[in-house]
């Protein structure tokens, strides 16, 4: 629980990320802007997720192993030919993690925190789906995070009250049930840097859920 307050990014498992990007950029070069099916329409999501803490340790920090979220998605769905959705997308995502026990020492000192952790995200990215009616679909965002702690008992929020970079990707399955509204299950990794402390402290967390999208 301890920080130090020197800045330390650490290692960022960046490839997912990378590939994500990769077969955006190759489908733009591959379908060039005469194979577009069709303008864009404007697609509304909302995601219901459980959060499933990998790190920091949930034991060693007081915390529950899972927790609730959701985001909200705003986004230009544009569909090429050869059944290829583009969607690039911005939007906002609320994780919380509940604390475990009413309240914990933290290592090191003589001080002690409890409460639930709460991290807030916006970011922007891409989707990228085959199909029509039934779509296969993977994606991933970047952007920026800051978390905080509350409950009662909280003495120390400054240890949770931390920022930095933030990346998710993931796999969903669309599934086309009008010409304005698809739903179905999704699935991610999610990392947010911590920026001001050990790198093995940044929040790290595989998220299980469904969603729903309205198209315009």
């Amino acid at each position: 629980m301890a920080r130090s307050r020197k800045s330390s990014y650490g290692r960022r498992p960046i490839v997912s990320v990378a590939l994500a990007s990769a077969c955006a950029c190759a489908a733009v070069a591959l379908f060039p802007s005469e194979a577009w099916a069709g303008p864009g329409r404007f697609d509304l999501g909302f995601d219901g997720e459980a959060p499933v803490l990998l790190a920091p340790s949930p034991t060693n920090n007081n915390l529950s192993v899972a927790g609730a979220g959701f985001k909200v998605r705003f986004g230009d769905q544009l569909r090429l030919r050869h059944g290829i959705v583009l969607t690039p997308e911005i939007g906002y995502a609320y994780d919380h993690i509940f604390t475990s026990a009413p309240a914990i020492a933290v290592q090191g000192t003589n001080e002690i925190a409890t409460g639930d952790w709460n991290m807030n995200r916006f970011f922007g990215g891409l989707r990228l789906g085959f199909g029509r009616w039934v779509v296969p679909t993977v994606y991933a965002h970047a952007g920026y995070a800051f978390r905080s702690i509350s409950g009662p008992g909280n003495t120390n929020p400054q240890i949770f009250g931390e920022s930095g970079f933030t990346f998710d990707t993931g796999i969903a399955l669309e599934i086309h049930v009008a010409r304005h509204l698809s739903f179905g299950p999704h699935a991610e990794y999610v990392f947010v840097s911590n920026s001001d402390g050990p790198a093995q402290s940044s929040p790290q967390w595989l998220a299980f859920g469904a969603h729903i999208d309205f198209l315009f």
